[in-house]
């Protein structure tokens, strides 16, 4: 907050006092009664219908959870408990229905209704807002860092693109970016309510999905609506905040086989005929005096590492593979080629997932590069990585090239899904390292799809 003698923000060279001071005055108030509103109908509501409250939470917005999954929920770190009170605490004052007498009463009509607790106008108005205005499915179509969101209505996509002031969400959400939010109309224009529902991309287009199959058929303006979108959006996201999700099983591109990192060791008996007979394989590159690597050459020319062999200075032979086949394929290669002067001592694998592994992964210094022959470096990599993506078979397209996919209307929305979710991940990688994002404007214009900007 600025001092009555500071120098005022607006760049006037006047104290605070004597220029902006006073024109901020009233915002102020409105912001502080707009802020207060909130907690006191909550209190309120506490004291009256503390049961009722209670059975609206737990049976409404968390789906009557068992005790597995209130034990996740009450696990989660502190910033989603602070989160998840704040969503909680909208999501009763904006769509929850209170069961009294028999019947069940939205909880705004209690609020603002007669009997009421007292809020000054400008609380008063918020709370109407809220109740007026559902919550939402949107994607991020720009950020900017500081100053607000462009945002896309993911469940009535035909609806015009909002711009949100928001300072402090832009400066961590990128394009691609899906969240649940209220929009609640300002003089300044649309602003978000506080409550926010971030999903990863994958989660947030099946959130999308599920919305659109229970809307069929139901009017948007109606109450129904308003439970369903409400229900699948608070329950899907506490749904991925809390499911135990098994890591993602990584394969060898060339093998198709798991990876898991295999090391064999092997006692030699007489070191230089073993470094002669290993001179003579055609399948192995020497690195240095007492390394080398075994590689094979694939059908569209490029190369890959089966093994890397190390000789060290106490007559150890060890052998690393990148599988477990190729492991017993590589012992099979040795045992036959150097017979009795190797003996199989030990082996061991270690899952690249697991947490030794992890723990081992000690990250690189920084290279000493200028930042902006990084990004060219960066880019200059990603271009030839995507330069033939067109014409390669993807499994998240069922094994089809993107050529192939987009002519069916199905396959082209998986195609345009997929070179979004590569957008979405450049777009935080470039936000997270610096630079500029990787454009890959020229595949949307190598199959000619319309490109969301």
């Amino acid at each position: 907050m600025t001092g009555r003698n500071e120098l005022c923000p607006c760049g006037s060279g006047k104290k605070y006092k004597k220029c902006c001071l006073g024109k901020n005055e009233p915002l102020a108030s409105r912001l502080c009664e707009q802020n207060s509103a909130a907690p006191r109908a909550l209190e309120w509501l506490a004291a009256r219908y503390p049961d009722a409250l209670a059975e609206a939470v737990h049976y409404d917005y968390f789906g009557d959870p068992n005790k597995e999954e209130l034990r996740a929920i009450s696990a989660l770190p502190p910033h989603l408990q602070q989160q998840l009170q704040i969503n909680i605490g909208e999501w009763t004052l904006a769509d929850a229905r209170l069961e009294i007498k028999g019947e069940r009463i939205p909880v705004h009509e209690l609020v603002l209704g007669p009997g009421g607790p007292l809020f000054p106008a400008a609380g008063k108005d918020w709370l109407q807002k809220l109740s007026k205005h559902m919550l939402g499915l949107y994607e991020v179509r720009e950020s900017r860092p500081g100053e607000g969101l462009r945002l896309h209505d993911l469940l009535r996509p035909k609806q015009p693109d909002v711009w949100v002031a928001e300072r402090s969400a832009s400066q961590s959400l990128v394009r691609g970016d899906i969240l649940g939010v209220r929009l609640v109309p300002q003089e300044s224009g649309w602003v978000i309510s506080g409550a926010a529902y971030l999903f990863n991309r994958d989660e947030g287009l099946a959130c999308r999905d599920e919305i659109l199959y229970e809307m069929r058929g139901v009017d948007w303006h109606s109450e129904i609506a308003r439970e369903v979108i409400s229900a699948q959006i608070s329950l899907q996201w506490l749904e991925s905040l809390t499911t135990e999700r098994p890591l993602p099983e990584l394969v060898d591109a060339s093998s198709g086989e798991p990876i898991l990192a295999t090391t064999d060791r092997y006692r030699v008996s007489d070191r230089a005929a073993l470094m002669a007979l290993l001179a003579q394989q055609p399948d192995l590159n020497r690195d240095n005096e007492e390394e080398w690597t075994r590689i094979v050459e694939l059908e569209d020319g490029r190369f890959r590492i089966r093994a890397s062999l190390t000789l060290t200075k106490k007559d150890i032979l060890m052998v690393c593979c990148p599988t477990l086949k190729l492991a017993d394929e590589t012992r099979g290669w040795l045992e036959q080629i150097a017979g009795q002067n190797l003996r199989h001592h030990s082996r061991e694998m270690v899952d690249p997932r697991s947490p030794r592994a992890q723990a081992a992964v000690k990250p690189a210094p920084p290279p000493d590069i200028p930042p902006e022959m990084m990004v060219t470096i960066v880019h200059d990599y990603l271009r030839k990585q995507y330069a033939n993506w067109i014409n390669e078979k993807i499994p998240a397209l069922n094994n089809k090239t993107p050529r192939q996919a987009i002519r069916s209307a199905k396959g082209r929305q998986a195609v345009i899904e997929l070179l979004e979710s590569y957008e979405h991940l450049e777009a935080h990688r470039a936000r997270r390292e610096g630079g500029r994002a990787f454009d890959f404007g020229f595949l949307w214009d190598q199959l000619g799809l319309p490109r969301n900007l």
